[in-house]
């Protein structure tokens, strides 16, 4: 008991000692004593201490606290980051979260970033965000789909979707490549399910649909489901035929490229 009494007092006394030397300190000799000092108490005071400044030249030194060798550090750096930092190290929280191994530095984590404040500055302008779009073989449906009907829907697709400013379409690079630099990623594949003629007394009418797949890249995790379908009526011909089975793949795929746009907009960090 008495050993436990001592060890109690010499602890208030080194906090006590290190508040004394920081009192009136500055921001860097906070943040190099937080990073370097060998004492894990001085530390953990100048953690304290930089959070009660409330000066956010602070936040890097914290942000790098967060992963200190000490428990009581780390969850003293937490703390005193959910009173300094904002949107740009709730990330830094949440992968310290992940990690933490300790009941109680976790849970002062899990509080810092609760009352952490949201950012008040404004989002990006429109020029600045990307979204990194795929589009797929769109292969496996109908056989009455060839390789120039599937080629077409693909253009029309990318033709429609390139008019959202963020949008850019990708060709040739590897799906796992994609997602992995922060920016939102997606893959736009499906099939044309129905192609098909039927005769009518003065020509032949053409129905098609064509359903869509939207799924995040790299992980390919469905994200919906759409489909959408038109009728053109033209001649009998071979000739004829062709065309208006084009008319109807063009027809359909603008309508999927228009219903997607509104998605992709919202997409752009």
């Amino acid at each position: 008991m008495k050993l436990r009494l001592f060890r109690t007092l010499l602890f208030l006394l080194l906090l006590f000692q290190a508040k004394e030397v920081f009192a009136g300190g500055k921001v860097e000799d906070l943040s190099k004593a937080l990073l370097q000092d060998s004492s894990f108490k001085v530390r953990t005071q100048a953690a304290l201490l930089l959070g009660k400044l409330g000066d956010k030249a602070a936040i890097p030194a914290l942000v790098k606290a967060l992963g200190d060798e000490s428990k009581t550090v780390r969850a003293m750096a937490a703390q005193s980051l959910g009173k300094l930092g904002s949107d740009s190290e709730r990330t830094a929280l949440r992968t310290a979260i992940q990690r933490e191994e300790d009941s109680f530095a976790k849970t002062q984590m899990e509080k810092a970033l609760a009352a952490m404040p949201l950012s008040t500055s404004p989002p990006p302008p429109e020029k600045d965000k990307k979204v990194y779009l795929k589009i797929g073989l769109f292969s496996g449906g109908t056989k009455n789909a060839d390789t120039n009907m599937l080629v077409m829907l693909r253009g029309q697709l990318k033709q429609v979707l390139e008019r959202v400013p963020q949008v850019v379409i990708v060709e040739g690079t590897e799906e796992k490549v994609l997602g992995k630099n922060g920016r939102p990623a997606f893959l736009v594949d499906g099939n044309i399910l129905r192609l098909d003629e039927s005769v009518t007394g003065s020509g032949a009418e053409t129905k098609c649909e064509v359903k869509v797949m939207v799924a995040r890249l790299p992980s390919r995790s469905v994200i919906l489901w759409t489909s959408a379908g038109a009728a053109v009526t033209g001649g009998k011909r071979d000739r004829e035929k062709q065309a208006s089975r084009q008319d109807c793949i063009e027809a359909s795929a603008t309508q999927l490229g228009d219903s997607l746009v509104g998605y992709f907009k919202t997409q752009g960090t």
